[in-house]
């Protein structure tokens, strides 16, 4: 009997939209013949499924849905929810309650994770190296340009590059639209690259190949990643030996963290050494994303990639 996936997206957070494509791409690259999937849309403590163009309620008691006269339960639940509640670790713990294995890191990997400047810190004492940063407050001496981000958002909204004391202020009141909590953090200048890790292989942990993001804009920021303004490329063109210590510390940054399924690592090149800036450990899986791209690029077919995904759940 085929086991009855639910692929989890929306959300409350700014990146519903952006989850909502993830998920949309997940399912249509599902191998039918092998499950059932379904798409299950989240927000404010209701789940529901899109069936035959009309939305039919989750009971929340026990996950199930009642199609026909036929009552449904989930054998598994991929995580694609970006930010609250998905990326933060908020469904752990209900999806642990009702024995159901779910595709992402647990709560505390997960909380740790998207809180940047905790994790931020968390790296550097397991001695990796990573921008200096300071929370709710400027940095002495700061030098210009900085960062400044909201602690908890993903797909860079928020994020603004200072150039300049007088901007600041601006760059703060734009970072506590999206969250209470920034961080300003000092500004890495160097070529951008991102790496992806995953456990699917139970017997070693595995890294896709390597992506190099170009951006027309300051910073590899919204409108850059999802409004066509910079380029992708992979594999990216670096030496052995860089793509090797990119890999070797995204390897170690997964361990230390305790992650699990398919994370990604994005770094800045400063005269050689690859600074850690950002830990997506629920990443963007839609057409226009950096996975699905790097997954192919290894030999794969993301049928094949959310096959191996879903039967590491069951």
């Amino acid at each position: 009997m085929k086991k009855n996936i639910a692929i989890i997206v929306g959300g409350d957070s700014v990146e519903k939209k952006i989850s909502i494509k993830s998920g949309k791409n997940f399912y249509k690259n599902v191998d039918k013949k092998k499950f059932n999937p379904f798409l299950v849309f989240y927000t404010h403590n209701k789940w529901s499924i899109l069936k035959n163009k009309s939305s039919v309620e989750i009971n929340n008691k026990d996950f199930s849905i009642v199609l026909g006269e036929q009552k449904i339960f989930f054998d598994g639940a991929v995580i694609l929810i970006h930010g609250s509640p998905g990326e933060t670790g908020e469904l752990c713990n209900y999806f642990e309650s009702l024995n159901i294995p779910y595709s992402s890191s647990n709560k505390k990997a997960s909380e740790l994770t998207f809180n940047k400047f905790k994790c931020n810190k968390f790296l550097k004492e397991n001695k990796i190296l990573v921008p200096i940063s300071s929370i709710n407050k400027k940095i002495r001496n700061i030098k210009f340009p900085c960062i400044v981000k909201p602690i908890n958002s993903g797909s860079s909204f928020g994020v603004s590059k200072i150039k300049k004391e007088t901007e600041l202020m601006t760059g703060i009141e734009i970072a506590k639209k999206i969250g209470n909590d920034f961080m300003v953090e000092e500004f890495i200048s160097g070529r951008e690259f991102t790496c992806a890790v995953h456990n699917l292989n139970k017997k070693k942990l595995t890294t896709l190949p390597i992506t190099e993001i170009i951006t027309e804009r300051e910073i590899f920021d919204y409108e850059a990643k999802y409004l066509g303004l910079s380029r992708e490329i992979t594999p990216a063109k670096i030496n052995e030996s860089l793509k090797k210590n990119i890999e070797k510390i995204s390897k170690k940054a997964y361990m230390v963290l305790n992650l699990n399924g398919i994370v990604r690592f994005d770094f800045i090149i400063n005269n050689k050494a690859p600074y850690l800036i950002e830990v997506n450990t629920i990443p963007g899986f839609s057409q226009e994303s950096i996975v699905p791209k790097m997954i192919i690029e290894s030999g794969k077919t993301i049928k094949e990639f959310t096959t191996e995904m879903i039967e590491k759940l069951l």
